[in-house]
C-alpha cells in the first residue's frame, strides 16, 4: 500500500511538531521506520514519473520536469506497477495520475489493472474538476469519465478500501491523494475540530490555516481507515505500507492560484510548513524536496 500525499510539507505532521493533528500517520511512523532523509522531485509530475520508473524525469523530456498534461511515459514503458503485475500482483491506482491527462495515456497503459480518480492534477475537492480548459473533466473509473458526488479524499479512500478488501491475490495499491493541494476545502466536521483554536493574529491567515489543518486531518483519517481495513480483513501483517509526499508544501496561495479551478474559490494566505527546512514546493532547497516518509510492515 503506497500512499502519496500532495504538497504535504515536512512540518505538517504533528510528530514533526505541527499543530495539525495527524495521529494515524504519527502512529505508522512510530511503529515503523521513518526515512529521515527521503528526497523527491520538487513538483508533482516529475516525482510521479520517478516513483513509477526509477529514473530521472528529464529522461522523458523537458515537459516531464514540470506539471504536465502531455503524456510523459513512452508507450508500453515498464513501471513499478507493470513489473508487479507481471509478478502476479493485482494492481490498482486511486487518486491523482498526472502523467498524461487523456485516457489513452492513463494508468491502464502502464501496469494498473484498475484505476480511479483524476487523470490530470489536483482538483476541486467537491466538483472534482482540474483547471479550466481541455483537461478540466478527467475524473474517471478505469478510463471512463464519471460524475459523482462527495469529497475527493473520502471518494479516493473508499474506492481503495473496497478494492483492497475484494482482492483474492497479492496486490499493489497506489493511493496518490489530491490533498492537501489547492483548492483547500474540508467538510464541516473537520473544520469544526479546529474552530475554537487560534493559530494566527491575522484573521484571514488564521482561517486559512484552519482550513488547511482540517484538510490534512481528513486525509490522515483516511489513512487510518485504510489501515483499519487491513486489520479487519486480516491483511495487516502481510502488507507493507509506505507513506510519503510528492514535494514540499506551499506557504500560501493567492486567489489567482485557486480560481483557475471551476467552482467557488478563495485565497489562502497561510498554508503548510516545511520547517525546520528552508524553501517551498518547486524549489531545490530542502523544504521543497525532503518530505515526511515512512515504511511500516508489522509482520
Amino acid at each position: 500500500l503506497f500512499i502519496l500525499a500532495d504538497d504535504l510539507g515536512w512540518g505538517d505532521l504533528s510528530c514533526h511538531g505541527s499543530e495539525i493533528r495527524t495521529p494515524n500517520i504519527d502512529r505508522l511512523m512510530a511503529q515503523g521506520i521513518e526515512l529521515g532523509q527521503h528526497y523527491v522531485q520538487p513538483m508533482c509530475t516529475p516525482t510521479r514519473a520517478s516513483l513509477l520508473t526509477g529514473r530521472y524525469p528529464s529522461r522523458f523530456g523537458a515537459h516531464a520536469t514540470v506539471p504536465s498534461n502531455r503524456p510523459v511515459l513512452p508507450e508500453g514503458y515498464q513501471t513499478l506497477a507493470s513489473v508487479l503485475r507481471d509478478g502476479g500482483y493485482d494492481t490498482g491506482l486511486f487518486g491523482k495520475w498526472h502523467l498524461g491527462s487523456k485516457p489513452e495515456f492513463g494508468p491502464k497503459q502502464f501496469g494498473f489493472n484498475t484505476s480511479y480518480g483524476s487523470l490530470a492534477g489536483g482538483v476541486d475537492p467537491y466538483n472534482h474538476r482540474y483547471r479550466y480548459g481541455e483537461y478540466s473533466f478527467t475524473w474517471h473509473r478505469n478510463g471512463e469519465r464519471v460524475d459523482e458526488n462527495g469529497h475527493v479524499t473520502d471518494l479516493i479512500a473508499n474506492e481503495a478500501i473496497d478494492w483492497m478488501e475484494s482482492r483474492t491475490t497479492p496486490w499493489f495499491c497506489y493511493v496518490p491523494f489530491t490533498a492537501v493541494h489547492v483548492p483547500v476545502k474540508a467538510p464541516q466536521q473537520w473544520l469544526d475540530r479546529y474552530a475554537f483554536e487560534q493559530y494566527d493574529d491575522d484573521s484571514l491567515k488564521d482561517a486559512s490555516f484552519k482550513r488547511y489543518a482540517a484538510y490534512a486531518s481528513q486525509m490522515d483519517h483516511a489513512v487510518g481507515q485504510m489501515v483499519e481495513s487491513l486489520e479487519r480483513t486480516g491483511q495487516r501483517d502481510n502488507t507493507i505500507i509506505v507513506f510519503s509526499s510528492d514535494n514540499g508544501s506551499i506557504g500560501d496561495a493567492p486567489l489567482h492560484a485557486s480560481d483557475v479551478y471551476p467552482g467557488w474559490q478563495e485565497g489562502s494566505p497561510r498554508l503548510g510548513s516545511n520547517l525546520p527546512y528552508r524553501g517551498w514546493k518547486a524549489q531545490l532547497y530542502e523544504g521543497g524536496m525532503r518530505t515526511p516518509t515512512l515504511i511500516n510492515w508489522r509482520g
